[in-house]
């Protein structure tokens, strides 16, 4: 990435918490809604959907929290490596909340942290590929010292996010909360020495992570 392409770390910062933030204010305040209906109604079909609607806006919320603490988040306890077997179980709850269907092969193991995030964070910012959802196919070839991923997402009228592939070449710095995990990904790529590519494959949006010659 060039050093032109660089966020200053204040900006960094902020947008990545405004995405964070962003990701949790429907769940939490569906729960919300539901915790008000609760205590207004007294209609037992109205309080049953009221019920459903606090279980899952529950579930989604912790799935986005769980997600953010290991992609994100920073702990001594975690070391220098990520459990990949962890990373799935994590990573499904949080791509299939909705229209989306992981379909995950790859291998068992320890992985550099960084290498390891790189794989979650793609998986987020190829989601928009299939807004109407579909599956994405999440491949691992190579070792896990020096892996190569390739994510191909196919669904109905599935393209390539806008400024993406600037970003992923870093000849862009237009970033904003929206776009942020795209330039992040991007940065993890620098830092665990990959290229990033998307490209369109038939009607497939097709993106890879491959170690630098």
């Amino acid at each position: 990435m060039s050093a032109d392409a660089v966020l200053d770390d204040l900006h960094f910062t902020a947008f990545m918490s405004s995405k964070i933030c962003h990701d949790l204010v429907g769940p939490v305040g569906a729960i919300n809604n539901g915790l008000e209906l609760l205590d207004e109604e007294t209609d037992e079909q109205t309080r049953a959907y009221a019920f459903e609607l606090i279980q899952f806006s529950a579930h989604a919320a912790r799935a986005r929290l769980e997600y953010a603490r290991l992609a994100f988040g920073a702990s001594t306890a975690m070391g220098s490596e990520i459990d990949l077997r962890h990373a799935e179980g994590i990573v499904r709850a949080f791509v299939e909340e909705g229209k989306h269907k992981l379909q995950w092969d790859v291998p068992p193991g320890n992985m550099e942290k960084n290498k390891a995030r790189l794989l979650m964070i793609l998986l987020t910012v190829v989601m928009p590929s299939i807004p109407a959802g579909g599956d994405i196919i999440t491949k691992m070839t190579g070792t896990l010292a020096e892996p190569q991923f390739e994510l191909r997402c196919r669904g109905r009228n599935a393209r390539i996010p806008e400024g993406l592939e600037d970003m992923f070449t870093g000849r862009t710095a237009a970033v904003d909360p929206r776009s942020v995990l795209g330039y992040y990904a991007a940065r993890l790529a620098d830092a665990a020495r990959m290229t990033l590519t998307v490209r369109k494959d038939g009607t497939d949006i097709v993106f890879t992570a491959a170690p630098r010659a």
